[in-house]
């Protein structure tokens, strides 16, 4: 069995990490110059092929780019006798793979992506997604119902399996576990998604604001990284263990969802700052008093007093994350039924 997996965003080289070590099989790993994400595949050790850029933020060079992709990657993976295609919010790779009759598996998380799930849903074999994401929310996109496989939990959860915090990431960035460790994350400003103001960040209002002396922040681009140089703020040089460091941070704020997410995962509180519509995933970890939100930022600033002072949370979060399903069981479980 040969096994194509198309990683085509940072915190997807996290989800994908163990199905590649834990895939009984052989596995080709593609990915596109974007963000950190080569650096993170490097770091776990993944190998992989780059092909294909992103784009930026122009929908015209995102239609240029995603179409040479297409074509390049058409021709890479034709010359390879693949049984499956598996991806998660790739828009690419679903097209490649039916195009070549070859049956692909999506994970979804992101039921606002419209326009990546006009493009994905329609031409996938089958669709894992979390349970708290109501199914007529993927069925509309084209996804026969026996086709969606949903289970009880969020992705994130697939990127702490097996994981070991390891503290040299604070003495790398010189940070005194004695003091309150904030990590922070600004928006998505380049995803096709996104409609808010692409050049301002809610992050570095927050920054001219509070009084944390012991900031991190990750921006995604150069553009935000010039805005968000404070003196109390370090903004890492290349990409590091990151959940280790949220795993001894006391807050993560971001105005994304991934890093929040996996703040939760490993026990630490998260306040998301997203300007526009929640998705499903954030406001079920809402309900079970995991997660925060606020574009307020007198109110962001007390929800992060509140939070840091939450002592009790890593337990309470520990109990209620046990009662969950690890979604990579359930995409090694989905390889095996479509690829045999």
């Amino acid at each position: 069995m040969k096994v194509w997996i198309d990683i085509s965003n940072a915190p997807h080289a996290h989800f994908f990490k163990h199905v590649i070590r834990e895939l009984k099989a052989e596995v080709i790993v593609t990915t596109r110059a974007f963000d950190s994400v080569p650096k993170i595949l490097d770091l776990n050790n993944i190998d992989y092929t780059i092909i294909g850029n992103h784009g930026g933020s122009d929908v015209r060079e995102k239609l240029i780019a995603s179409s040479k992709r297409i074509l390049e990657l058409t021709e890479f993976i034709a010359e390879e006798e693949v049984d499956l295609a598996v991806f998660k919010h790739s828009v690419e790779a679903p097209r490649v793979a039916y195009g070549l009759q070859i049956p692909s598996l999506c994970i979804l998380d992101n039921e606002n992506a419209v326009a990546q799930n006009k493009l994905m849903l329609p031409l996938s074999s089958r669709v894992i997604a979390p349970s708290c994401i109501p199914p007529e929310e993927i069925i509309q996109f084209g996804v026969r119902r026996e086709d969606l496989v949903q289970f009880n939990g969020i992705c994130e959860l697939a990127h702490v399996r097996n994981f070991t915090p390891n503290p040299e990431v604070l003495s790398y960035l010189g940070l005194d576990p004695d003091r309150p460790i904030v990590v922070m994350r600004p928006e998505p400003a380049k995803a096709n998604y996104f409609n808010g103001d692409r050049k301002k960040t809610i992050i570095k209002t927050i920054l001219q604001n509070n009084s944390f002396d012991q900031v991190v922040v990750f921006p995604r681009f150069d553009e935000q990284k010039h805005v968000l140089q404070f003196p109390h703020t370090i903004i890492p040089d290349e990409p590091l263990d990151s959940l280790s460091l949220m795993y001894y941070s006391d807050l993560v704020i971001s105005a994304g969802g991934s890093m929040n997410r996996e703040a939760v995962c490993v026990g630490t509180p998260a306040l998301s700052t997203y300007p526009e519509r929640l998705l499903s995933v954030t406001k079920y970890l809402m309900e079970l008093g995991l997660k925060k939100h606020s574009i307020d930022i007198p109110e962001i600033l007390t929800y992060a007093h509140q939070l840091i002072e939450d002592k009790g949370y890593r337990e309470r979060a520990g109990h209620i994350l046990s009662t969950m399903e690890d979604p990579v069981d359930i995409v090694l479980r989905e390889i095996k039924t479509l690829a045999g």
